[in-house]
Formats: structure tokens, C-alpha cells, sequence
């Protein structure tokens, strides 16, 4: 039996599969807006039937950010450590979540400097990606830890709306090469699917409809079979 976890935000929450108290932006209303019927229908349970694979834990959080002292960041203790239940730890941790930090315009780097040491800050996308992955080896060093890039959007029937490729200075693409950077150093796996430009459909530019989920699905299951993670 194969357990995953997921590390991720509104995209990817579903009434009733998330931990208690966390926020959720798939509740019933917005599951009918968006045309999901079922669990189901979102991307990360399409991508548990491809592995074979049981939910161990959705930690999920509707507006989370990686960046952040403290909880709900991803890279929190908090959300962190709460990727196992009191019987089970997961196998594999799929992790898809940084959309909201390029939405608020978060800074990817720091500054270098030749004068001081450079000290890792939670307020930087790539610093804070870089601790949340290290804490998580640290929690579950038997796990496959897998980090998804993001996906570019679409809105419905607006052929007219441009995906916005900079905000408050920051380029939506820069934000995958921090990931592909940390992904390299930290050793883990990467699931490029940003690198594919595929852009799956919405309603509001960032969540994802059934048609949406299920694109994502598609190119996760891709990108987890090039690595040998689905097996055949």
C-alpha cells in the first residue's frame, strides 16, 4: 500500500479532506461552480489512482504562501509536521504550492553580498522552498518528496485574457527556476510541469475547474511516470 501527502494550497483543498481548521476554497458552492462532483475529480486524487496509491494527508491551506514565519506557510513546523496520521507516514509527498507567492509579489532572492554572510530568511521564495523541503527530509527521510512546478492559467470562454507573466516586479517563470534550484541542491524529485506550457482552464485565473484538475492530473501522471514513480 502506497500512502501520499500533499503540500499545497487553495488549488488544491477539498471540503472534508483537509485538517481540521485549515482553510478550504473547494466547499460545496465552489466544488459546483467549478463543476466537480466528487474527491475524485480534483488532480492529486486522479494522480493517487495512477500510483495505486491512499491519501495519507492533504495538507492544504486556501491562501498559503511557502514564505511566511510562521503557520500557514508551507514551509511552517506546523504544516510540516502534519503529514502523517497517528498510524500512518506517507511513501511520497507531492508538493504544489508557491502560486500565491507569486500572486503577492513575493521577493525569489536576496541580495548577495560580498560583506556579511548570507543567512537563509523565510521571507525569500527560494529560502523559504529550501527550508520547507529540508524539513521535510528531516521528518520523513523515507519518503519520495516530489516538487511540482506551476502551471500557467486560462480563463473559460475569455480567449482575451492574458496570463500576467510579471507581478510587483517579479516573473511568474523565475519562480519555477528557484524550485528547479532548490530541487537540485536538496536532491529530490522534479515534476517540470511548468516546463510543458500547458495551461489549464479556471474561471478566475487561479483555480482550477474539473477541465482544470484535470489537466494538471494529466501532466503530473506524465511527469511522475518519466520518473519512474508510476510504474507501468
Amino acid at each position: 500500500m502506497i500512502l501520499v501527502s500533499i503540500i499545497g494550497d487553495s488549488i488544491s483543498t477539498f471540503e472534508g479532506y483537509n485538517p481540521s481548521g485549515y482553510s478550504v476554497f473547494y466547499d460545496t458552492d465552489m466544488q459546483l461552480r467549478n463543476g466537480l462532483t466528487s474527491v475524485y475529480d480534483t488532480w492529486w486524487a486522479k494522480v493517487n489512482q495512477a500510483l495505486h496509491a491512499y491519501l495519507c494527508v492533504n495538507n492544504s491551506y486556501s491562501g498559503s504562501r511557502v514564505t511566511g514565519a510562521g503557520f500557514p506557510a508551507a514551509s511552517s513546523l506546523e504544516r510540516i509536521s502534519c503529514l502523517h496520521t497517528r498510524i500512518y507516514r506517507p511513501d511520497m509527498i507531492l508538493i504544489y504550492v508557491g502560486f500565491n507567492d507569486f500572486g503577492n509579489g513575493v521577493s525569489i532572492r536576496q541580495k548577495k553580498s560580498v560583506f556579511i554572510n548570507r543567512k537563509e530568511n523565510l521571507s525569500y521564495f527560494e529560502d523559504a522552498y529550501g527550508i520547507m523541503i529540508d524539513r521535510v527530509i528531516e521528518r520523513y527521510p523515507r519518503a519520495k518528496v516530489v516538487c511540482g512546478t506551476l502551471m500557467r492559467t486560462r480563463i473559460r470562454n475569455n480567449e482575451t485574457w492574458l496570463f500576467p507573466e510579471m507581478y510587483a516586479g517579479e516573473k511568474f517563470e523565475d519562480y519555477n527556476d528557484a524550485i528547479r534550484r532548490i530541487v537540485d541542491i536538496k536532491k529530490v524529485y522534479l515534476a517540470d510541469i511548468g516546463s510543458l506550457n500547458i495551461r489549464y482552464e479556471t474561471l478566475d485565473g487561479s483555480h482550477p475547474t474539473l477541465e482544470g484538475h484535470q489537466t494538471i492530473a494529466d501532466i503530473w501522471i506524465k511527469c511522475l511516470s518519466e520518473l519512474a514513480l508510476i510504474q507501468p
